[in-house]
């Protein structure tokens, strides 16, 4: 059954409720997870801090090494998995927790 040209746009660019309403992919929720809150960054998922000084800070986020680097940075909180971070955050990095140690588990 052949469906009519203005039915086949139609259907190109809309987008089901179904895809709305699915959860996300697995490794979604292995992902950090960051909130920026009144000059505070708040983290959820930290393990660990592996490296803390007032220029970098650098964190164990599961499956990511998560590090700060800035002015003044100082830990305001860590409870459970939960961690306030505050100062001038002049930029971040992301690197995967195994990468470039292929022999580490």
């Amino acid at each position: 059954m052949k469906i009519p040209k203005h039915n086949q746009k139609h259907r190109a660019g809309s987008v089901s409720l179904r895809g709305l309403l699915a959860q996300p992919p697995e490794a979604f929720y292995r992902l950090p997870d960051f909130a920026m809150r009144g000059g505070y960054l708040t983290t959820d998922g930290c393990r660990r801090v592996l490296d803390f000084e007032p220029e970098k800070i650098c964190l164990d986020m599961g499956n990511f090494i998560v590090t700060f680097y800035g002015q003044a940075l100082r830990i305001e909180s860590l409870a459970g998995k939960r961690l306030i971070l505050a100062g001038q955050i002049a930029s971040i990095v992301f690197k995967r927790k195994w990468e470039g140690h292929p022999h580490e588990t």
